[in-house]
């Protein structure tokens, strides 16, 4: 038996640290890290587990170290990424230093990251590339019994690099939803609280060049497993779940089976997701909304049909137009993500973009800037360019432009972005629609309140 701390490292702010990438939230919503609650189910059984979401518990180095001492911790897993690594580098030495406690990291920029964070934070003792693998339980019990699937460890001045075997199918036993501060949890397009978040498959069959988790394959949880953990939701009283499989959609055969499972088991949960367009169908959505789901968050990036050709996006406009449409007749709301900035654009791309993001009466958009993530094509092409330098790891993949295109400066990329987020929030078209769209005095709280961030943040970036 081992006693683990699975640690959210403390942020100045509302930092939120996802498997693929990492960002400060921009309004009132914040989930935990899956990577930490899948680890919480698969080393559950035989271990004493511990959570602390320093998000919300914002403790000191010397607090979280005086906790691992006093408790006895074997290993820490900590979780981290680009928007946060400077912050958790300070901190993890600090507790390093004090308590010499065996250090794992946890991030999906490891896949493809790995040897650089050993020599930049020389407190890591081991990093897991998949959060998923059942090896994990073994390697708590001897970090240095063999060669690992997909554990890099720390021998000495040695590192044993993993041999990198990657199953295409997982399952754990439930998370332990209950140790981590669920009642703090939120996202505005919820219908119900309390929500605790569900991954059923990861990765992304697509390869749209803009995008890290198309380089991780595909891997799918057995369906049987995530209904046992829905099935605990259930009784410890959660009502809403947050799919956050990059794409749970796309795999018609194993999204059907999963729906159907759901609805008999009358697990009776409000759910959104991650959808894909290209392979969605009016079949796929009546399913969908059957099993419970109200929202889907779909990547649109581009109203221009070049500019999407370009960086392999397997769709056009005029598919998303359709598919859109088919959402809103069976009344599941629309989140459309769209993408500024992208290397090959020109203002009137952008302008198209923004149009087309009004044009699809969708419920919520989303703007992020185009960011060079780690393992994305678009990072390569950066470097090899030099539109950004080949040692940035640090940067919010929703912020501010980092890249420097000699055609498209970073001040008119920022001005293009928040017009795009005046322009589609501050319709009153689009204020009378989600208006109307209120059914509850929780929905009127949450809408009035994300609306008062969303207006400050244009405000502020006007």
């Amino acid at each position: 038996m081992s006693k683990i701390l699975l640690l959210n490292p403390p942020a100045p702010s509302l930092f939120i640290r996802d498997y693929y990438c990492s960002f400060e939230s921009k309004a009132d919503y914040y989930w935990p890290p899956q990577d930490l609650l899948a680890l919480s189910g698969l080393l559950s059984k035989g271990n004493d587990i511990y959570v602390i979401d320093g998000i919300f518990d914002k403790r000191s180095s010397d607090d979280i170290s005086s906790f691992i001492n006093e408790n006895g911790i074997d290993i820490l897993f900590f979780t981290t990424g680009t928007a946060t690594l400077l912050y958790d580098k300070k901190i993890l030495s600090e507790i390093k230093e004090k308590t010499g406690v065996f250090t794992v990291v946890s991030s999906g920029i490891l896949k493809y990251y790995a040897e650089e964070f050993f020599k930049k934070l020389s407190f890591i003792d081991a990093a897991i590339l998949d959060f998923t693998d059942p090896e994990i339980r073994e390697f708590v019990e001897n970090p240095y019994r063999k060669k690992w699937n997909t554990i890099w460890v720390k021998k000495g001045d040695e590192l044993e690099e993993p041999l990198n075997v990657f199953k295409r199918t997982f399952f754990y036993d439930p998370p332990l939803h209950e140790l981590f501060p669920y009642d703090k949890y939120s996202i505005p397009i919820a219908k119900k609280n309390p929500f605790a978040v569900v991954i059923a498959s990861m990765g992304c069959p697509y390869k749209c060049r803009f995008c890290t988790v198309a380089n991780y394959g595909v891997k799918f949880r057995e369906i049987e497993n995530t209904i046992q953990e829905l099935k605990k939701l259930k009784l410890l009283g959660f009502k809403e779940i947050l799919f956050q499989d990059p794409t749970l959609t796309v795999n018609t055969k194993f999204l059907n089976s999963l729906l159907t499972r759901m609805i008999e088991e009358n697990l009776n949960f409000s759910f959104s997701c991650n959808a894909d367009i290209n392979s969605m169908n009016e079949e796929k959505i009546v399913l969908l909304k059957k099993a419970g789901c109200h929202t889907v968050n779909i990547g649109l990036e581009s109203g221009d049909d070049r500019i999407l050709k370009l960086y392999n996006k397997q769709l056009n406009t005029k598919k998303a137009i359709e598919v859109v449409k088919l959402f809103k007749k069976h009344r599941i709301r629309t989140l459309g993500y769209f993408i500024i900035g992208l290397p090959g654009e020109t203002e009137d791309t952008i302008e198209k973009t923004i149009e087309f993001s009004k044009s699809l009466d969708l419920d919520f958009a989303s703007f992020a800037i185009a960011t060079p993530d780690v393992g994305s094509d678009l990072r390569r092409e950066a470097i090899e360019k030099g539109w950004i330098k080949g040692d940035m790891d640090f940067f919010d993949s929703t912020d501010n432009p980092i890249l420097d295109l000699p055609d498209l400066p970073m001040e008119k990329i920022k001005k293009l972005r928040n017009r795009a987020e005046r322009e589609f929030y501050l319709r009153p078209k689009y204020i009378l629609k989600r208006l109307t769209q209120i059914l509850s005095f929780r929905e009127f709280i949450t809408t009035l309140k994300n609306g008062f961030v969303i207006i400050k943040r244009i405000i502020l970036r006007k």
